[in-house]
């Protein structure tokens, strides 16, 4: 993992801020990018250690007959205790943290980890440089409204909640990415790459 470290970059930002957007940008451009959201999804149905553990905690109805996490059940438990949500999130982003790592000594230089809670999930400490994407309050706003009809308080609720995980980063590994749509937004990664590749 040694000679891993020197090459991951993580993306995070806000809801709306369009992380997503950018790490489509760099898989396109052929570099590997790892989706914690996705793969989470992946490891709880999947990943034997996973499955043993949620189904210790919860009892073998967390799973479906076909063999898929019961993902309603699972938010009526997690949701209604704390202490349940926070063991949950222990066994997931302990897995997630595994597997990248795993996977990302297998892929060129740089590798990307995308994540709303790298800080949180502990990804953070690996990795050499964050991109954080960032956008007006008011321009991220429509963009949640219009691709999945929350409301603007709902969205502000959100943004409020999300916001203590960035200002846990080490300042010294950020670098902001401006999707406000004033400036290319490929500009700002093609020199954040040239960067990164000069490392």
């Amino acid at each position: 993992m040694e000679s891993c470290e020197k090459c991951i970059i993580g993306i995070t930002g806000g809801i709306g801020a369009g992380k997503s957007v950018v790490s489509r940008i760099l898989r396109l451009k052929g570099y590997w990018v790892y989706d914690c959201d996705l793969e989470a999804k992946i490891l709880m149905d999947q990943d034997m250690d996973v499955r043993n553990a949620l189904k210790e905690l919860f009892s073998e109805s967390i799973y479906l007959e076909d063999g898929t996490l019961d993902r309603k059940l699972m938010a009526d438990k997690i949701f209604s205790d704390e202490n349940i949500r926070n063991y949950v999130n222990r066994i997931v982003h302990s897995a997630v943290k595994s597997d990248f790592i795993s996977r990302a000594g297998r892929n060129g230089s740089p590798v990307f980890v995308e994540s709303a809670i790298l800080h949180t999930s502990g990804l953070d400490s690996i990795c050499s440089r964050i991109w954080l994407v960032d956008a007006p309050v008011d321009v991220r706003i429509n963009r949640v409204v219009e691709r999945n009809g929350m409301s603007a308080q709902q969205i502000e609720a959100r943004m409020s909640a999300q916001q203590g995980e960035f200002d846990l980063f080490d300042r010294n590994k950020i670098d902001v990415i401006d999707n406000s749509g004033d400036v290319s937004l490929l500009y700002q990664i093609n020199n954040l790459l040239e960067t990164s590749n000069q490392k």
